[in-house]
C-alpha cells in the first residue's frame, strides 16, 4: 500500500521551511515540472499498486511522488541505491525535494523494489513529457536521439588452457557448423 499522498507536516518541517532553505535551481525546475504533470504521478501510483491483492491494506510504502522524485534524482545524479538513500537522509534540501521532509527515509532495498515496479510504459511517458517540454522551450528539436555508448572495462576471466594460454573460439562461417563436427 502506498502512503497517503500528502503526509502531514511536523512542527520541525514548518520551522525548517520558515528558515528559507531553497532548492538549487536545477532541482527547483525539476520539482516545478513534476508539479505541472500530475498524470505522471498517477501513472506511477498505478504501477505501485499493480499486482497487489488489496492495495488498501498492509505496510505503508513510498508514495508515488516520493518514488518518482527519488527515481529522477537517482538518474540525474548518477547515484546507486545506497548513495541515494544516504544523500536523501543527510540533507534537508534533498528531503524536501523528494517529499520525505522529517519522515524516515526507507532503506536502499525499498527504493530498489519501488523502482522495479515502474513499467516501461511509465518510463516512456516520463521521457516523452521531458522531450515535449524541451521542444516547447526550444532546448531540443526532438528529431534526433543521442545515446551514450560508453565502453567500460570489466574483470572478465577468459578461459585458460592447462598450459596457461588464453582460449578463444574462432567463429565458424554459417553452414559449416555441421562439417566441423
Amino acid at each position: 500500500m502506498s502512503r497517503i499522498l500528502d503526509p502531514q507536516l511536523s512542527f520541525a518541517d514548518l520551522e525548517l521551511r520558515s528558515q528559507g532553505l531553497q532548492l538549487d535551481p536545477t532541482l527547483r525546475g525539476i520539482a516545478d515540472f513534476l508539479d505541472d504533470h500530475p498524470a505522471l504521478i498517477e501513472q506511477v501510483r498505478q504501477d505501485l499498486v499493480r499486482g497487489l491483492k488489496n492495495p488498501g491494506t498492509g505496510r505503508s510504502g513510498l508514495t508515488p511522488p516520493q518514488t518518482l522524485r527519488a527515481f529522477i534524482l537517482m538518474r540525474f545524479k548518477n547515484w546507486d541505491y545506497r548513495e541515494l538513500r544516504e544523500r536523501i537522509n543527510d540533507g534537508y534540501t534533498l528531503r524536501s525535494f523528494t517529499d520525505f521532509d522529517s519522515h524516515r527515509v526507507p532503506k536502499h532495498d525499498a527504493f530498489n523494489r519501488a523502482f522495479h515496479r515502474l513499467t516501461p510504459a511509465t518510463l516512456q511517458a516520463i521521457n516523452q513529457a521531458v522531450v515535449q517540454a524541451a521542444v516547447q522551450i526550444g532546448l531540443e528539436d526532438g528529431k534526433k536521439l543521442r545515446v551514450d555508448t560508453t565502453v567500460v572495462e570489466t574483470n572478465i576471466h577468459y578461459r585458460m588452457s592447462r598450459e596457461g594460454w588464453c582460449i578463444q573460439r574462432e567463429p565458424t562461417p554459417p553452414g559449416q557448423e555441421l562439417e566441423a563436427l
